[in-house]
């Protein structure tokens, strides 16, 4: 009896693994549908972006101060005001369809009204990431799926462990993809917003 419930205990441990693979896929979503842009000023669209710097590439973040004072401005004020040109030109390299303004010792960025057109092609390109993890999710699932049926078939589960483990996993896999559904949702209203 005492194997069984380390049986089941290591099963439990199999489904948080797969259970933080799912948050993490979650984590990343957000992280990427972050840079896309909504017609609002938001320091995600230029955080993450590399420039050139000291003989290394650094992140932006790594690099400035960034700020959103108003709804359709990003100030950058870098820490090392001697790398300024170097932020400013590495964001223009993104190709990301931001305008920097070197303004003294600060980077501005002015966002522009997003049109219809780029909205919808905005919105195309999240509907592609979203699938993206849609399918990530459903990867992780299969292979737990496998798992589970592996340790049926050598016999260190029942029938009975196997079934409830994939309700388990089906209940956690539905879960993580209306989690996707409602971040993709609220992104989508954000980028339909005028």
């Amino acid at each position: 009896m005492r194997v069984l419930c380390v049986l089941s205990l290591d099963h439990r441990m199999a489904l948080s693994l797969t259970q933080k693979q799912m948050q993490m896929a979650i984590g990343h979503l957000k992280g990427e549908l972050a840079q896309i842009r909504t017609g609002r000023a938001t320091s995600a669209l230029v955080a993450e972006i590399l420039v050139d710097a000291y003989d290394t590439k650094m992140m932006v973040k790594e690099l400035a101060q960034i700020s959103t004072p108003e709804a359709h401005v990003i100030l950058i004020s870098p820490w090392d005001k001697s790398i300024i040109t170097n932020i400013s030109g590495g964001i223009v390299k993104a190709n990301t369809g931001l305008n920097p303004v070197v303004d003294g010792e600060l980077i501005k960025i002015m966002i522009p009204p997003l049109t219809a057109e780029r909205r919808e092609q905005f919105i195309k390109q999240m509907h592609g990431i979203l699938e993206k993890y849609r399918v990530q999710i459903r990867q992780v699932r299969h292979e737990t799926r496998e798992d589970i049926k592996g340790k049926k078939e050598l016999g260190s589960i029942g029938e009975d462990e196997e079934k409830r483990l994939e309700n388990e996993l089906q209940k956690l896999h539905d879960e993580y993809i209306e989690a996707i559904e409602v971040v993709g949702k609220t992104k989508e209203e954000q980028l339909r917003e005028i």
